[in-house]
């Protein structure tokens, strides 16, 4: 029987793993590409954030505006009430005191 050498098992080995290493190589493209993939729309997603943020932003900056607006609309609103209450009781009271002079006829 003849002898092995380091260059036998050298082919053998080779011979071996290249199938392997190839298929290797071909699953890490496949997982390169659906990364690539993942990365694009990661980057749509992280300009979106940051358009939620800006967003936020605003409101935030806007917000104090927007409630200082609503505190005096609440206070025109109830100056009117008080208003419509008193004329209300004014108009009772004219409509009582015409009542009174109409009987004295």
């Amino acid at each position: 029987m003849a002898e092995l050498t380091k260059q036998d098992i050298k082919e053998v080995v080779i011979g071996v793993i290249d199938p392997f290493a190839k298929a290797v190589q071909k699953d890490f493209d496949r997982v390169n590409g659906r990364l690539d993939t993942v990365d694009g729309r990661l980057g749509r997603v992280e300009q979106r954030l940051d358009n939620v943020e800006r967003d936020v932003a605003w409101m935030k900056e806007h917000t104090s505006e927007l409630f200082k607006k609503l505190d005096d609309l609440i206070s025109l609103f109830k100056r009117h009430e008080e208003e419509i209450a008193i004329l209300s009781a004014q108009v009772r009271e004219l409509t009582d005191r015409v009542a009174k002079l109409e009987t004295r006829r």
